[in-house]
C-alpha cells in the first residue's frame, strides 16, 4: 500500500516538474521518498528537482543515496558530476571519478571528461597555472593512448575552450591541442564531406548558431543578418534544437514568411545535422560563436562549405584548420595579431558588427539627477570574467575612495557570486561591506543600472562587448586596461571608433585605479557633460554602422572571388 501511495506522489511530482513547478515537484517527491526511501526513480527525480531549485547540497545527498542503492547508477553519477563542475569542486569531482574507477563502473566518456574539465572560477593566479598545466598533461595523456573512440552524437564531452579564455594567456597552442584530442576521440570529425554544387547566382551564407534569439549573440549579429543585401546574398540560419524561443526568435520566423531569410532547425543527431547543412549547398558558413554551444561546436570540425568563417561572439582562435577566417578589426588588434590565430585574420576598418541602439521608453528613462551620482562603481559583467588579478583593483579603489560602493551582478545560480565574494573578502578585509552583489536584471533595468553608475569597471584580460555598447545609451565611461589579445581590446576598439578625445584607456593597474576614482568623483556638471559627450559620439559612430555592412559585403565577395588580401 505504501509503495502505491509513493508512486502516486512520484507521478504528481513528475507532472509538476514538467510544468517547471519545482517547489511542488520537490514536495511530492519528498513525500514519495518517505514512503519508499530506497526507490531509485524517486531518489533521482528528487535530486533533479532540488538541483533545479539550486539546492545543491540536498541534491548531492540524495544522489549519493541513489548511488549507494545502485552502485552503477549512471543518471545519478551524471548529475552529481554536473553539480560538482558547476560548484567548481574539482577535488570532489576527482574523488567520485576515483571511486567509480575502483568499482570498475567508470565509463570511457566520464574518464576523459574528468581529464578535460577546466573550472570557470579560480581563487588565485597560481591555481590557474596549476589547472592549465594539468590540462595540458591530461591532453597529452589522451593523445598517447590507443583505441579511444566515442560517438559524437551519444558521448558528448564538453570542451574547455570557453573557460580557458578568461585569463592572460595566449590560447592558440592549447586550443590546437584540444582540437587534435577531439579528432582522436571522435573519428567522425575527420570525415571528408562531398560538397554539392548550387544553382543560384547569389552567394549563399549559412549562419550556424544556437543563440539567434534572446541572447547577446543575437544582439551582436542580428544587424548583419538583417542588413546584408538580399540582391547579392541568400541568408540561411541554422538553429539548434536547444535554441530558446523568444521575441527576437519570433521576428526571425516572421522574416522567413516575408522571404527575407530561411530558418532551418537542426536535430540532435550529428549525422543528420551534417547532411542538412550539406544539402543546403552553402558558399560560406559563418559561425558567430564557436565554443559557446555544445550542440553545434563539433560541426565546425568538418568542411561543410567552401569557405568557413568565425568572429568574436567568443573572441579567441578556434585552433581548427577547417575554419578559414577570423573576422576582426584594425581597431582591436595589435600588429602581430596573426600570431594568435590559426585562422587567416580579416581586419576590417570598423568593429565587426551592426549594433542597434537600445530603445527605452520615456517614462523608464533616467533623469539627469540619476546620471550624476558620485562614488558608484559598477562591474556589470558575468562573474567568470573576473580574474584574481582584478581583486587588487577593487582593493585599491576602496582604499583610495572611502565613499566608494562597488556593484556586481549575481550569476543565475548564485554560485560564482558566493565564491567571488569569499575571494574578495580575503583580499579587502574590512571594506567588504562596500562591495554589493545585486540580483540579475532585465535588459532595460541593466541599461539603467549602467546609466546610474559613476563609472564602469572593465574586467582585465577579457573586456566588455555587448554590455559596453548598451552602456553607451547613457554614455557612462568604462575604464579599460587592454592586453595584446582581442578578448581584452574590444572596449578600446569601440572608443577608437567613437573618435573620443582622451579615452579612459590605461596601461597599468594604478592608472586604472586613479582614473576610475577621478571619474567617480567628478562634480555633477562635469559628469553629465562627459556622459553626454560619450553618448553623442556613440550615436554618431558606434551604433548602426552601415559602413561596416558595406565592408562585410565586400569581404564576402572577395572571398568568393579569391581576391581577399589582408
Amino acid at each position: 500500500m505504501e509503495k502505491e501511495e509513493a508512486l502516486k506522489f512520484l507521478n504528481l511530482g513528475i507532472i509538476e516538474y514538467k510544468k517547471k513547478n519545482f517547489d511542488l515537484s520537490t514536495e511530492h517527491f519528498k513525500k514519495a521518498e518517505k514512503l519508499f526511501p530506497n526507490n531509485i526513480g524517486i531518489l533521482e527525480n528528487l535530486a533533479l528537482s532540488l538541483y533545479n531549485q539550486n539546492k545543491f547540497i540536498e541534491s548531492i545527498n540524495f544522489l549519493k543515496k541513489a548511488i549507494n542503492e545502485e552502485g552503477n547508477n549512471q543518471k545519478a553519477f551524471d548529475l552529481l558530476q554536473k553539480i560538482y563542475k558547476e560548484l567548481n569542486e574539482k577535488k570532489k569531482l576527482e574523488q567520485i571519478i576515483l571511486d567509480r574507477k575502483n568499482k570498475n563502473s567508470l565509463t570511457l566518456k566520464d574518464e576523459i571528461s574528468s581529464k578535460i574539465y577546466f573550472p570557470n572560477f579560480s581563487n588565485s593566479k597560481e591555481e590557474i597555472k596549476i589547472n592549465r598545466n594539468n590540462l595540458n598533461k591530461n591532453l597529452d595523456n589522451i593523445l598517447s593512448k590507443k583505441n579511444i573512440k566515442l560517438d559524437v552524437s551519444k558521448d558528448y564531452i564538453l570542451p574547455p575552450i570557453f573557460q580557458l579564455s578568461y585569463d592572460e594567456y595566449d590560447n592558440l597552442k592549447i586550443n590546437e591541442k584540444i582540437v587534435t584530442v577531439y579528432r582522436k576521440i571522435y573519428p567522425k570529425l575527420n570525415q571528408k564531406i562531398q560538397l554539392l554544387k548550387k544553382n543560384s547566382e547569389k552567394i549563399r551564407i549559412g549562419f550556424i548558431s544556437e543563440f539567434i534569439t534572446e541572447h547577446t549573440i543575437a544582439k551582436l549579429y542580428k544587424g548583419i543578418i538583417e542588413n546584408l543585401n538580399r540582391q547579392k546574398f541568400e541568408i540561411i540560419i541554422f538553429h539548434s534544437y536547444r535554441t530558446r524561443k523568444g521575441n527576437y526568435f519570433k521576428k526571425i520566423l516572421e522574416m522567413e514568411v516575408n522571404g527575407n531569410i530561411k530558418n532551418i532547425f537542426l536535430t540532435k543527431n550529428f549525422d543528420e545535422k551534417v547532411q542538412t547543412i550539406v544539402n543546403n549547398k552553402l558558399d560560406i558558413i559563418f559561425y558567430p560563436d564557436i565554443h559557446m554551444s555544445f550542440d553545434l561546436y563539433f560541426l565546425s570540425y568538418l568542411r561543410l562549405a567552401k569557405f568557413q568563417i568565425t568572429s568574436w561572439g567568443h573572441p579567441e582562435t578556434t585552433g581548427n584548420k577547417n575554419i578559414d577566417y577570423f573576422l576582426s578589426s584594425k581597431l582591436c588588434e595589435i600588429q602581430t595579431a596573426q600570431n594568435h590565430y590559426s585562422e587567416k585574420l580579416i581586419l576590417v576598418n570598423h568593429l565587426p558588427m551592426y549594433f542597434y541602439k537600445p530603445r527605452i521608453e520615456n517614462d523608464f528613462r533616467l533623469k539627469n539627477e540619476n546620471l550624476s551620482v558620485r562614488n558608484k562603481y559598477c562591474c556589470p559583467q558575468s562573474l567568470f570574467k573576473f580574474h584574481p588579478d582584478f581583486d587588487e583593483i577593487i582593493r585599491k579603489i576602496l582604499i583610495k575612495d572611502k565613499k566608494a560602493k562597488i556593484f556586481f551582478i549575481k550569476d543565475s545560480k548564485n554560485i560564482l557570486a558566493k565564491s567571488f565574494y569569499e575571494r574578495l573578502k580575503k583580499k579587502i578585509n574590512g571594506d567588504i561591506e562596500r562591495v554589493i552583489f545585486i540580483e540579475r536584471l532585465k535588459e532595460k533595468e541593466f541599461i539603467n543600472h549602467c546609466g546610474q553608475a559613476s563609472v564602469l569597471l572593465d574586467p582585465i584580460y577579457f573586456s566588455s562587448g555587448n554590455s559596453f555598447h548598451e552602456s553607451m545609451y547613457y554614455g557612462t565611461p568604462t575604464v579599460t586596461l587592454p592586453s595584446n589579445y582581442l578578448k581584452a581590446r574590444i572596449v578600446k576598439g569601440a572608443y577608437d571608433q567613437m573618435k573620443l578625445e582622451n579615452s579612459p584607456v590605461v596601461n597599468t593597474v594604478d592608472e586604472y585605479v586613479d582614473l576610475s576614482v577621478e571619474i567617480a568623483n567628478l562634480e555633477e556638471k562635469k559628469a553629465l557633460d562627459q556622459k553626454n559627450y560619450f553618448k553623442n559620439q556613440a550615436s554618431k559612430y558606434l551604433f548602426e554602422n552601415k559602413l561596416f555592412i558595406n565592408e562585410l559585403e565586400n569581404v564576402f565577395l572577395k572571398i568568393m572571388n579569391n581576391k581577399l588580401n589582408y
